[in-house]
């Protein structure tokens, strides 16, 4: 035992200082964009400069299947360069340019031009420009070279905003830089007359940029997003990163949103009756969101989230315990009024349900949370609060490290099984693979054991994945 020990820490230690090199040349380096909006014309004109590409063929995508994400007014043009191909792959377009007989210049100069209704009644996070704001996930302005995934991580990108008068330009990285593609693709843009706040605590730095008109003060809004913060800290464990930026703008029709994009982004669109904030319960969701180092099927990653997020919002003051159970019981109520609960599991919905509509539609929101409840209140009992669905969550987060992120049903009821000491299938027979009806959710939340501390919860955790790692290399 303590030889196969030894080659489990040897192993670890191999990893840590493991790397790799692709053969050949990387065909991106530098990525420089500039961006004019032009109000008046509903416009945006994108130029970009691609410095010290080498490949045979230049492509460019909108890695974006969104409705309305920035309606392409014309197609992207390479200077001196004639197109050669265009395509969609999985509903994105495509642009390609063979390379010319004489070669590419430095920079390989790329122009186009966006059209950017102010109205936007299908999509809230598709693009909306007017006389003082620009709005959107930066998919809707950037199209970007396809490229080596070690390129498209870490290439050097900048930001020239050339914005009009009075606007200034929010997109949560200082000066407008940016570091690989898929980070800038996952980041708002916030560019018009906005409000800056700022709120510091437990070793997190929380930024808020905010458009419009509030009958609340703002900075309260990033004092309860810092105060979530480090609830989850102290619950789910380190965050992927430190300091987090947040949107928060008015919607032109009745609706509200939040969007997780990124590492540490979050955005906010809003309506505005009397000009409140979005809920607790919303805001708290999407920054439960940030500390997913894992993808899961839909009711977790959505449903048991929406849990995860009232829980975390209780623990930090944001919720006392009768909104906690407000907030729980309106949760219930949607889901036993959904036409679907008794015939429909989790994978039915995942196959017939149409892609987009309102989350009360669905059951891997609303009754996702509930079995989240449910699956807490199940972890806890069986082991007198020595584990809950947070131990569970940073074990999820912990196995990402070793390169564990897609989880399916079936692992998910291994990890809670081995949590809890003893076999999940009852459990997820009912709840997860059937369509047996969930207790109330005041029954659920009722004489729950308080959850152990994390650090001591984790212990167990621990030894539970080192036996499963000793015996998966002892075999």
């Amino acid at each position: 035992m303590m030889r196969i020990l030894a080659k489990t820490v040897l192993l670890a230690a191999a990893l840590v200082g493991l790397t790799t090199t692709l053969p050949g040349d990387v065909p991106c380096c530098e990525l420089r964009y500039t961006v004019r909006p032009d109000p008046a014309n509903a416009a945006v004109e994108v130029e970009l400069e691609i410095h010290g590409f080498l490949g045979d063929s230049l492509v460019l995508q909108r890695p974006s299947t969104r409705p309305l994400v920035g309606l392409l007014n014309q197609d992207p043009r390479v200077d001196g360069v004639m197109r050669t191909h265009w395509s969609l792959v999985e509903g994105a377009p495509r642009w390609a340019f063979a390379r010319p007989a004489s070669g590419w210049e430095d920079p390989v100069r790329v122009r186009y031009r966006l059209s950017i209704p102010a109205q936007r009644p299908l999509n809230a996070w598709s693009v909306g420009l007017d006389d003082n704001l620009l709005y959107s996930p930066a998919e809707g302005l950037f199209l970007t070279p396809s490229m080596a995934a070690t390129a498209a991580e870490n290439a050097p990108i900048s930001v020239d905003w050339r914005l009009p008068d009075g606007w200034d330009a929010f997109s949560g990285w200082p000066g407008g830089s940016f570091r690989g593609t898929r980070t800038l693709l996952k980041t708002n843009v916030l560019a018009g007359e906005i409000g800056f706040y700022r709120a510091s605590s437990c070793g997190i730095d929380v930024e808020l940029g905010v458009h419009g008109q509030w009958t609340f003060p703002p900075d309260s809004l990033a004092s309860d997003l810092s105060r979530l913060a480090c609830a989850a800290r102290e619950r789910l464990g380190e965050p992927k990163a430190h300091r987090y930026a947040v949107t928060l703008v008015q919607a032109r029709f009745p609706m509200t949103s939040g969007n997780r994009n990124g590492p540490h982004t979050i955005g906010f669109v809003h309506s505005v009756p009397g000009g409140t904030p979005p809920s607790t319960r919303l805001v708290a969701h999407e920054l439960v969101h940030l500390w997913q180092r894992f993808d899961a099927p839909q009711w977790f990653q959505e449903g048991v989230n929406d849990y995860m997020a009232i829980r975390l919002a209780h623990d930090a003051g944001l919720l006392d315990d009768e909104r906690m159970l407000a907030q729980l019981s309106a949760i219930d109520s949607v889901y036993r009024a959904h036409p679907k609960r008794k015939a429909w599991t989790f994978a039915d919905e995942d196959e017939n349900a149409p892609p987009h509509g309102p989350s009360d539609q669905y059951l891997a929101y609303r009754k996702g949370a509930l079995v989240g409840l449910a699956l807490d209140r199940e972890l806890r009992l069986r082991t007198g609060g020595q584990a809950d669905l947070a131990a569970l969550w940073r074990d999820m987060n912990a196995q990402a490290r070793w390169g564990r992120v897609q989880w399916s049903d079936e692992d998910i009821a291994k990890r809670a099984a081995a949590l809890a000491g003893g076999g999940v299938e009852r459990f997820w027979g009912l709840y997860v693979d059937g369509t047996a009806m969930l207790p109330a959710a005041a029954a659920l939340a009722s004489n729950l054991p308080p959850p152990a501390e994390p650090r001591l919860a984790d212990r167990s955790s621990a030894a539970a994945f080192l036996q499963a790692l000793i015996a998966r290399i002892g075999s």
